[in-house]
């Protein structure tokens, strides 16, 4: 984790949440929600290095039914 530190990188990343968790919103108003809160917001960045899970039986048949087993 990093805490973004670079005011035009932490504006992208804040407008593209913005659009995504608030699509029918208005620019201006998508905006004016931004500039209040601005001054206290801090944004993170989060890397990964590994991801794990397990494969969904419907895939593992998938593959058994046309002969690619794992």
């Amino acid at each position: 984790m990093e805490i973004l530190e670079d005011e035009q990188e932490k504006r992208t990343a804040i407008e593209k949440l913005a659009e995504k968790y608030a699509p029918a919103d208005s620019v201006e108003n998508r905006e004016e929600f931004i500039r209040k809160d601005w001054i206290p917001l801090c944004m993170l960045k989060m890397t990964i290095d590994h991801v794990t899970g397990k494969e969904a039986i419907e895939l593992v048949r998938q593959k058994e039914e046309t002969g690619k087993a794992a």
